[in-house]
């Protein structure tokens, strides 16, 4: 881009308004408003202000202070055009003429309005955008890099990421002409950050896949400094192909359609993005991701071996509770797989890990799993036992105020159909290996199950 194209650019690619904190206002992020407008400055007090020996009302020290801050940026303009700084020109005016990215919410009145900067702000970026200027004339790109890197870091730190991607378009465009692959996958980088933080993850993925492949080239002098680049892309890359992976999996949900290949394959590549990083507890969390998904979507042979290397990861890490998120998972996969007995032993250890870091949900969830097991083989008598410590457990989590009674009232059914079935059982057993003391039950109305087996 050349210094025509770059004027036409700020004319034309206006950053749009958003609200949010740390905005630019005549009481700005660098030193704030000056104490004579009232407790409106950083530094004021509780009078508006004078003017000519009388007190001026709070809205006349707001008048009177933006009009300071007017004659303020006039004489600016003025200097940078002395200076014979056209580009620089153009883009000050425009900066400090835009309408506010972050207007009051409270008055939509304002909406419009132009921004307020205060006189520090004014002046840092005056003298960073004749800084980057000054540098390009001479060839010193460094310098330029620098200068639109500080000021797109100012822009992002006043929450106004349209401003602030300006710039790093600058930073980016300044790499590529001078080769700087370096300052090349360094722009990639917060440009991805930057559009993350508008939600824009497709702009945001594209920003960062480009800048972990600029990591594969390079000469061996750089290779040190390129493989931790590549360390940074890959955990960017992680938190925005887990991002994809969830709001596939979100409209999977609300649609009532459990095929997620979509999201696997999201999925998958956050797990390859993760091993990049080379950090044993961000891959383990990846594997568990995607064995969950697998698990979900019909796979439970393919995710045994992922939820494994979570639950490997999780124990080198000492972390009790992933461990127990780990367990659990496999307990899902092996009862999919009618394997009863692998899902009783994790579900086992699921439980003494709840019960170990105090986790009263994870615990009934062990309870009730092992319950629904043990109900489904016929061993009713243990069943009983898990569903009454899941009532029990349920009854706690509610007392505590952390859940609706909806999950007492579960657990006081699935209690009930377990006492009925091993109620069911005994009364089988009776009829198939002691009928006459049935009928003698019968015929004096003696205690269920009484006599003598055969």
């Amino acid at each position: 881009m050349n210094v025509s194209s770059s004027i036409s650019k700020v004319a034309t690619n206006k950053p749009q308004r958003r609200s949010g904190k740390g905005k630019m206002s005549s009481y700005g992020r660098r030193g704030g408003g000056r104490g004579k407008r009232g407790n409106n400055g950083a530094g004021g007090n509780n009078n508006a202000g004078t003017k000519g020996g009388r007190n001026l009302s709070e809205e006349e020290g707001k008048i009177a202070g933006f009009a300071e801050d007017a004659v303020h940026k006039q004489g600016l303009c003025v200097e940078i055009l002395a200076g014979g700084f056209v580009q620089s020109y153009v883009d000050f005016f425009y900066l400090m003429h835009r309408p506010d990215p972050n207007p009051d919410p409270n008055r939509p009145e304002m909406a419009d309005a132009e921004i307020q900067v205060s006189p520090e702000d004014m002046t840092f970026i005056k003298e960073k955008l004749i800084t980057a200027e000054s540098a390009r004339r001479q060839g010193d790109t460094n310098i330029v890099f620098e200068s639109y890197s500080a000021l797109a870091r100012y822009f992002q730190d006043a929450q106004d990421s349209k401003t602030g991607i300006y710039f790093y378009e600058k930073c980016l465009e300044i790499a590529r002409l001078t080769s700087d692959l370096l300052g090349e996958i360094r722009a990639n980088n917060n440009l991805g950050l930057a559009h993350a933080r508008l939600n824009d993850i497709d702009t945001a993925l594209g920003f960062h896949e480009k800048q972990y492949e600029l990591t594969k080239g390079g000469d061996d002098n750089l290779r040190s400094a390129l493989d931790e680049e590549a360390k940074t892309a890959g955990f960017e890359l992680v938190k925005m192909y887990q991002k994809k992976a969830e709001a596939v999996e979100n409209v999977s949900s609300n649609n009532g359609d459990k095929d997620i290949d979509e999201a696997i394959k999201y999925h998958e590549k956050c797990l390859n993005a993760a091993k990049v990083t080379g950090h044993a507890q961000t891959i383990g969390a990846a594997s568990y991701r995607l064995g969950r998904a697998h698990v979900i979507n019909g796979n439970a042979t393919g995710a045994i071996g992922f939820l494994e290397a979570y639950l490997q990861s999780c124990m080198k890490a000492k972390d009790l509770e992933g461990q127990g998120e780990a367990c659990s998972a496999l307990a899902a996969a092996h009862q999919a797989l009618d394997d009863t007995d692998e899902a009783v032993k994790n579900l086992q250890k699921h439980l003494e890990i709840a019960k170990q870091t105090d986790k009263l949900a994870a615990q009934a969830e062990a309870c009730c799993n092992l319950g629904v097991i043990y109900n489904r083989r016929g061993e009713f008598d243990k069943a009983v036992h898990f569903f009454e410590r899941n009532f029990e457990t349920t009854r706690s989590i509610v007392a505590s105020g952390k859940s609706s009674r909806k999950i007492v009232d579960k657990a006081r059914v699935n209690l009930g159909m377990a006492r009925g079935n091993a109620q069911q059982n005994s009364y089988m057993n009776v009829i198939n290996y002691d009928l006459s003391a049935l009928l003698l039950w019968k015929n004096r109305r003696l205690n269920f199950g009484s006599g003598n087996k055969k």
